[in-house]
This record gives structure tokens, C-alpha cells and sequence, in this order.
């Protein structure tokens, strides 16, 4: 049976960063719905998922669990916050065996990520969030990435006339820690704050007259 993505994008006006994600489990896409409770009808609400909770524990923020308007405008609030819009890169889609698992998605119809990204030129940005977001990246414009050697998740890729950003994020399942050595856990936080709000820089101090200023710097 066909899946179709039950979600519109969701993009601040200021938005400079775009996250892009695959297609939501099978569930969601049905007419109607079959959410669980602690599912929230919005990108990655699934009970099962790991990547709202790894945002709270990253930011510090609370997230409500729950199947209610409240729950999404909660993340909604957050994304608009950090100047962040989100989607997926799927339109349609069936999931094979009623799997969510990316490797198990056939049919495939592409959503126009390159109208949306004309629809918003400030996005300079793209986050996915596994490799196979970024094999469909390659596909869908018949292109491919260049890699930042130094680090391999700080990639490029061109789209028209214009290059943007792209970074990888970690697994947020815990079989993501797996390769990450024992500092894991830290290792992926620190690297979705750096790549949603920019890695912090060391302290800076100016001095005015007999006062000195102490800044700490985001790069945005």
C-alpha cells in the first residue's frame, strides 16, 4: 500500500537551516491516522524515536509526549526559536512489510526540495539526518557531495547555482552510540548543538575604558 507524507514542511520565516529527514512510519501516513498516545502527530513524533528526547536532554528543554495540538507547538516553538525549518525528503512511498526502516522504503517520489529551497533563500543549511537522506540528496539532483576530510559529516552539496551546508547528524537510536567509543553520548550531543546552533567559541574579552566585556560566541 502507497504511503503519502502526512506532513506540509514546516519553516520559520528566518529560517537558515533546513533539517531533512526520510518519511514518517507507516501509521502516520494512514488515512486516518493509528497514533499511539505518546505519539506527536509532527516530524519524528514516533513513540519509538529517539530524536526529540535527544534534543531535550542536548538543550535542556521538556518536551510533552503526548497525541495532542500542544505537544507539536511545542516543538514548532523550538524550531522557530533556533531559526530552523524541517522536512523530509519523501513524498509517497510504500513501506515494505509495514517497516519504518529506511533500507525497506520502495517506490520512491521525491518531494521538490528544490522549489522549497527557492521558497526560502535563507537557508544556506541542510541537516539530514542519516546517510541514505543524503544518497536520496545525490538521486533526486543527480549530483553528488563534497566531503570535508577532516570530517566526514561536514559535507557540500551544489543545488542550481548555489552550494550549501551539509551536515550529517548521528544516529539518534541508541545503536548510533555503537562507533561512537565511550564518550558517545556526549559526542553526539555536542555534535547536534554544534550543528543546529553553531559550535561555541572560547571566551572573548574587550576591554572599553575601565570595563571589560566578556562575550561567548555562536557560530551561526
Amino acid at each position: 500500500m502507497k504511503s503519502q507524507h502526512p506532513f506540509e514542511p514546516f519553516i520559520p520565516t528566518n529560517a537558515n537551516k533546513l533539517i531533512i529527514g526520510t518519511i514518517p512510519p507507516p501509521r502516520f501516513c494512514s488515512t486516518p491516522n493509528d497514533l499511539h498516545n505518546d505519539d506527536v502527530n509532527f516530524y519524528y513524533g514516533s513513540k519509538d524515536n529517539y530524536f526529540w528526547p535527544l534534543l531535550a536532554e542536548t538543550f535542556h528543554e521538556h518536551f510533552e509526549f503526548k497525541n495532542d495540538k500542544a505537544s507539536v507547538d511545542q516543538r514548532k516553538a523550538f524550531l522557530e526559536k533556533l531559526n530552523i525549518g524541517i522536512t523530509d525528503i519523501i513524498d509517497s512511498c510504500v513501506h515494505s512489510d509495514n517497516s519504518a526502516k529506511d533500507n525497506d522504503l520502495r517506490d520512491i517520489v521525491r518531494k521538490d526540495i528544490k522549489s522549497l529551497l527557492s521558497k526560502h533563500p535563507l537557508i544556506d543549511n541542510l541537516i539530514y539526518t542519516s546517510e541514505f537522506v543524503k544518497k536520496q540528496m545525490n538521486n533526486l539532483f543527480q549530483t553528488y557531495h563534497s566531503i570535508n576530510p577532516k570530517n566526514p559529516k561536514q559535507q557540500s552539496i551544489k543545488i542550481g547555482d548555489r552550494i550549501y551546508k551539509a551536515n550529517i547528524l548521528y544516529s539518534p537510536s541508541p545503536l548510533g552510540l555503537l562507533n561512537l567509543g565511550d564518550d558517545g553520548t556526549e559526542k553526539r550531543k555536542k555534535q547536534y548543538r554544534d550543528v543546529l546552533v553553531g559550535p561555541v567559541r572560547p571566551w572573548r574579552f574587550e576591554s572599553t575604558g575601565s570595563e571589560i566585556s566578556i562575550h561567548l560566541h555562536n557560530d551561526n
